[in-house]
């Protein structure tokens, strides 16, 4: 019975792993040609069997009602590839449960490597934009909140970034692995916690991880209990996830290969951009936050988004954001309302890489800004600024 509910648990996570949606800049994107399939089973699973009208969402994406069904099917789909393998295999004892372990340290080692760089090189809790630091706390989302905080801190990014690196290297090496298999573990349950206590949108995927700490963690479960209630003669198990052990020189190599792609893979992204601290980056041109001197049409500030947003701010703090596009030869800005889909030009001018003043219409409205940009430096100096006690 044991040997069927390791081969049913490694058919799924396999499965997840090759169809959950991970964007790599080097390893294969697998899911990119078999999700095809897998969303016409989610299609049908969620029309017939759970209620959803024809034509809905089938995509497997981050905490969609898609993944949520997927992973309904897959349960089903590796329950039944479990019998199949049994019945092929009736009179041979086929166990997948080291080749399940040597899978997920790998598996966990190349996802927690580049969540790690990311969040060194601050590309994932970056600095927030202008328009979240006027953002009214009342009106922030928590989990924009929770990433913002997150953003303000370099030292904590770099601390989380360490841990995370620290245990995706000593998974490589087995005399390292049970460490990093526990720090993993912890690692994982405080991002389950964040993601589920602020609604971040990975959660069917950060339990994922968890499980797949655990997995490899279940034959150290009476170790380790018996370490931290302190009691005598306490053995190790023995050390089970060597395979291929007739082809020690080839798995070395094959092992010192797999780590080169991996770190490879993890640094690409920041080798390709230069961007090794996303805080002091070079940000587009006019970004940035700018006060309106006169207010008579109740805009009080308009910002510049780095990934190419147009965005004004009333005295009521509402926000209204428009996709730009930047002509620096005619002086103007070509906005686009993605509600509308209209367009409308904006001329400007600007001095020193600053603009200070808007004109157009937008949506029959006349507009005429006079602006005077606002400096962040003080927002920035929250991420240096420390001290021992109150002042």
């Amino acid at each position: 019975m044991k040997t069927i509910f390791w081969n049913f648990l490694s058919v799924f996570c396999l499965l997840f792993i090759l169809t959950f949606k991970f964007e790599y800049s080097i390893l294969p994107e697998i899911y990119q040609w078999i999700n095809p399939f897998f969303e016409k089973i989610v299609s049908f699973s969620g029309e017939y069997l759970f209620g959803r009208k024809e034509g809905f969402n089938p995509e497997i994406s981050s905490d969609s009602l898609g993944l949520y069904i997927h992973a309904f099917n897959l349960i089903w789909i590796s329950i039944s590839l479990t019998i199949l393998l049994k019945v092929l295999f009736k009179n041979k004892e086929v166990n997948l449960r080291l080749y399940l372990f040597n899978s997920l340290v790998f598996y966990l080692s190349i996802q927690l490597l580049i969540y790690g760089l990311d969040k060194v090189f601050k590309a994932q809790f970056f600095f927030p934009e202008p328009n979240t630091l006027f953002t009214p706390i009342k009106d922030l989302s928590k989990d924009i909140m929770y990433w913002s905080t997150i953003g303000l801190s370099r030292g904590y990014s770099l601390f989380l970034g360490g841990a995370e690196i620290l245990v995706a290297v000593f998974l490589w090496f087995r005399k390292t692995r049970l460490i990093a298999i526990v720090l993993g573990t912890g690692i994982l349950i405080n991002v389950v916690a964040v993601n589920f206590s602020f609604d971040i949108s990975v959660k069917v995927y950060s339990l994922f991880l968890l499980l797949s700490f655990i997995i490899p963690l279940s034959p150290y479960f009476n170790y380790l209990y018996g370490v931290f209630t302190q009691k005598e003669n306490i053995q190790k198990p023995k050390e089970e996830t060597e395979i291929f052990t007739k082809f020690q020189p080839k798995k070395s190599l094959l092992k010192a290969g797999i780590i080169s792609l991996f770190l490879l893979e993890g640094f690409t992204p920041y080798l390709q951009t230069g961007n090794f601290n996303d805080d002091t980056f070079e940000r587009p041109k006019f970004h940035g936050a700018y006060s309106v001197i006169e207010n008579e049409m109740g805009i009080k500030n308009v910002f510049i988004h780095r990934y190419g947003y147009l965005i004004f701010q009333n005295e009521k703090d509402e926000f209204q954001d428009f996709k730009m596009e930047l002509d620096s030869v005619n002086n103007k800005i070509l906005i686009f309302d993605y509600r509308t889909k209209k367009k409308f030009p904006l001329n400007y001018k600007s001095e020193k890489n600053t603009l200070t003043w808007i004109e157009g219409k937008i949506l029959n409205q006349e507009i005429t800004l006079q602006l005077n940009k606002v400096d962040l430096s003080n927002f920035q100096k929250m991420q240096s600024g420390f001290n021992w006690g109150a002042k």
